[in-house]
């Protein structure tokens, strides 16, 4: 062995003699520094898996399903689209696809076809026949079509055999509705084709044959998730009791319905548009509709894929938040003890120790800190799997219970392994760089005489090199990290509130919406019965989903008929006068890079020959309790909406109680009048989703802040070990133990004065940023909430949770013997 190899083996060996005495002399640091790296990592590993199982569960669940993908929906050769629109019901509701049927499985890819529909009955349970309502309940016409729904989650029971007659499978909202479950009977009336028109408010009493069926198993599906959303009214209704063959045959067929339409099974990467092109080049010129998405419909599974990924969206920035607090707060505790381990640094220079080997044995050291840190991470990250999904998505979740993402935790744990090394091993690399004398604390202050012994000494303290004063640094910014979470949350929170106790920000400054017009003579019917209920004004409202520069957009138009009212909010500009004139969406104006005074062009989408163009004249929040977004589309005079699409038949009108009126009996008349489309004014879905995360900020700051409070504590701790020798001195001045303590909760409050004063104004610009960000992506204006109670309370808070976190240290320095502390030295 040369004598570099001898050096180099000496070294390693000093290093690794230095490792070991650091692992058996501070055992206690490191399993509790591992333990705090290891929460802190493992909180943010389980949120980020229990995102990632939540943002796939949707899809999960609709993959399980295993529904067929798409509906066939159309009318007979030789209907045209003015009859459709005319009379869509007329022109196709006894259409039975017999062509269809016979053509479509000879398409390439095509398994199976199968005629459903969706029927207008009334469901009540056999033993109490008074207590049902009036429903839209899914009728399989085919037996094929029972293999084409795929399977749901079977959650009592099992489902309907197709070749028996009277079975029935029920959706865990009707059960709970009806308050029936397996094995229990329905009696089962069914408003026959000629009472569609009634049937449509239910204002009459179905004529058609009742059947009793047995209920043989109780469901879910993906299409039943919007009702743990919320909804009462017709269009919201997703109870559902599915009847098979054996019904439709008992009745003959006869029952009002929303069309009848096929469902299309095709073998793996065959789509819809092969289908439907199939279709179109066999009649062309014809009618022809598909809808994609799960089955019973995808109308309002948009909300549902909006709510759950709102909640991902949410529970990612907790992972990402947690991870920076613990990388921050953990790894600066680890720092801070490595400086405290190797204050003797010097010595060992002097002694002939090379940076490497220092850095060589700190990392040595390090892997007792990894160790305990990974275990840990994994131990939490594992127990909080079972927690995910969260909100509307743990529905959707088929499997249940303790699940371990590999590839996430793999990098996780591996990215906290580097992370907890890393904060171990810097402090050493640098530590050549430091002086190696440290001046002594100043006790000189330019505060005021007025402050105490032990408050200059709390304050000297701080300021103090050889205290850590300047480690300190990481504890202040945690804590105003911390600080600044509770302020933004707390200011998200109101600006929620707020928001949602002002309709008028998001269009819905109307008290109720009831209608369900499909002619001109329902028309007539439902305004006389308005016009008869006293004080009250009401607006119709015209829609044309997918018209708009933005194609998943809705224009609105308003046909007022009964007082003084207006439709929609105006946030700028003005409202449009003339037929040429729209007041847009924020989001719509912002997707398509338009201002007020610009033009927009709008193109007909069943006659694409057909183009529009006009002024944009005004900014508009409009809701109507349907459309996806009340930022979303635009408003238009009545007379551009029927130039533009021919139509002028109002489907749903909008309700204001007059003031001098008795909000109660008004609604109750209302409601009385239009007991199956009476809806109370809602919160639209976007807005209503924002309270599924509203406890998201939160939850977000109590993690950061219980976080800043350990790595708090300490600081506080390291602080003291290092300022030894300084208690020794106040304690030979005269100090007693109580001024002692006094000292170090002056400390702690200089500490959390300065992270106040960081953190508030901070705080208050997150949330005010956080908000704008939000309510521009929904679309509606509403100003950001700060409350000086609540920078009150947080600063309270804060200054308590510094006290509280002062007592262990200030303990420990009171109990610190003069002879001890000066000996270090």
């Amino acid at each position: 062995m040369d004598d570099g190899q001898k050096g180099l083996w000496m070294l390693n060996s000093a290093g690794g003699i230095r490792a070991r005495s650091l692992l058996r002399r501070y055992w206690v640091a490191t399993i509790a520094l591992g333990v705090f790296a290891g929460v802190a990592g493992g909180i943010a590993l389980g949120v980020w898996g229990i995102a990632r199982r939540t943002s796939t569960v949707y899809d999960r669940f609709v993959a399980y399903e295993g529904a067929a993908p798409f509906q066939v929906v159309g009318c007979a050769d030789g209907v045209t689209e003015a009859e459709i629109r005319a009379d869509y019901q007329g022109a196709c509701g006894k259409f039975d696809y017999a062509d269809l049927r016979e053509f479509l499985p000879r398409v390439p890819g095509v398994e199976s076809v199968a005629r459903w529909t969706l029927a207008i009955t009334y469901v009540a349970a056999a033993d109490n026949p008074a207590g049902g309502w009036r429903q839209l309940t899914p009728i399989i016409i085919d037996s094929a079509a029972f293999a084409a729904m795929g399977r749901p989650f079977v959650l009592e029971g099992r489902l309907a055999h197709p070749s028996a007659a009277f079975e029935a499978t029920v959706n865990e909202e009707a059960a709970k509705r009806l308050g029936v479950g397996v094995g229990d009977d329905l009696s089962i009336t069914p408003f026959r084709l000629d009472q569609f028109d009634d049937a449509g408010e239910g204002l009459k009493s179905p004529s058609g044959l009742t059947t009793t069926v047995t209920i043989v198993g109780v469901t879910r599906r993906p299409s039943d998730l919007l009702g743990r959303l919320g909804g009462t009214s017709l269009y919201e209704d997703t109870s559902s009791v599915t009847l098979g063959p054996g019904f439709w045959e008992a009745i003959n067929g006869d029952v009002a319905n929303y069309s009848i339409g096929l469902i299309v099974r095709t073998s793996e990467g065959v789509t819809g548009d092969s289908v439907m092109a199939a279709l179109t080049n066999h009649w062309p010129g014809r009618p022809f509709y598909a809808e994609e998405g799960p089955f019973l419909g995808s109308n309002g599974q948009e909300t549902v894929v909006d709510a759950i990924r709102l909640q991902t969206l949410g529970l990612y920035v907790i992972a990402v938040v947690v991870a920076l607090a613990a990388l921050v707060f953990a790894g600066q505790a680890i720092a801070r003890q490595v400086r405290r381990e190797w204050a003797d640094a010097p010595i060992f220079d002097a002694l002939g120790m090379t940076r490497p080997g220092m850095v060589g044995a700190a990392a040595v050291r390090a892997i007792g800190f990894v160790l305990v840190s990974v275990l840990v991470a994994f131990i939490v990250s594992v127990a909080m799997s079972p927690l995910g999904p969260l909100g509307i998505g743990r529905a959707a979740e088929q499997d249940p219970g303790v699940r371990l993402d590999g590839w996430a935790a793999a990098i996780g744990l591996t990215a906290l392994a580097l992370c907890v090394m890393f904060s171990a091993a810097v402090p050493v690399a640098a530590v050549r760089r430091r002086r190696t004398t440290q001046s002594t604390a100043s006790t000189r202050t330019h505060s005021s005489r007025r402050l105490s012994a032990s408050a200059l000494a709390g304050l000297a303290l701080t300021r103090s090199r050889r205290a850590g004063g300047l480690t300190l640094g990481s504890a202040v910014i945690g804590v105003s990290l911390a600080c600044a979470a509770g302020v933004a949350a707390w200011s998200l929170t109101l600006s929620y509130d707020s928001l949602e106790s002002h309709p008028a920000r998001y269009g819905s400054s109307w008290d109720a919406q009831v209608g369900n017009v499909a002619n001109p003579g329902q028309q007539a019917a439902t305004r006389k019965r308005l016009e008869s209920i006293p004080g009250i004004s009401a607006v119709g409202i015209l829609t044309a989903a997918g018209i708009g520069p933005d194609e998943s957009a809705t224009l609105f138009a308003a046909d007022p008929f009964l007082g003084d009212v207006t439709l929609g909010t105006i946030t700028a500009g003005r409202r449009p006068v003339t037929p040429h004139e729209i007041a847009l969406g924020r989001y719509t104006m912002q997707r398509e890079h338009v201002q007020i005074g610009d033009s927009v062009t709008i193109v007909e989408p069943f006659a694409p020959d057909n183009s529009f163009s006009f002024d944009v004249v005004g900014e508009v929040v409009v809701n109507d309790s349907l459309s996806a977004l009340p930022g979303r589309g635009g408003l238009v005079t009545k007379e551009g909406f029927t130039l533009m699409t021919g139509e002028g038949l109002s489907q749903t009108y909008v309700v204001w109680v007059e003031p001098s009126a008795d909000r109660s009996a008004t609604l109750a008349a209302l409601e009385a009048e239009f007991p199956t489309t009476f809806l109370e004014r809602s919160t639209p879905r976007p807005i209503s989703n924002l309270g599924l995360v509203s406890n998201q900020p939160a939850l977000l700051a109590l993690l950061v802040g219980l976080l800043a409070a350990a790595a708090m504590v300490h600081a506080l701790v390291t602080s003291v070990l290092r300022g030894r020798r300084q208690i020794g001195v106040l304690k030979t001045l005269g100090f007693t133990r109580r001024q002692v303590a006094a000292s170090v909760a002056w400390h702690a409050s200089s500490l959390a004065f300065l992270a106040l004063v960081i953190g508030i104004p901070l705080g208050v610009v997150m949330g005010r940023v956080l908000w704008t960000r939000i309510v521009d992506n929904i679309g509606v204006v509403s100003p950001a909430v700060t409350s000086v109670p609540a920078i009150v309370v947080v600063t309270l808070l804060v200054w308590a949770v510094a006290n509280l976190a002062a007592l262990g240290p200030g303990m420990l320095a009171a109990r610190t013997l003069p002879a001890q502390a000066l000996r270090t030295e």
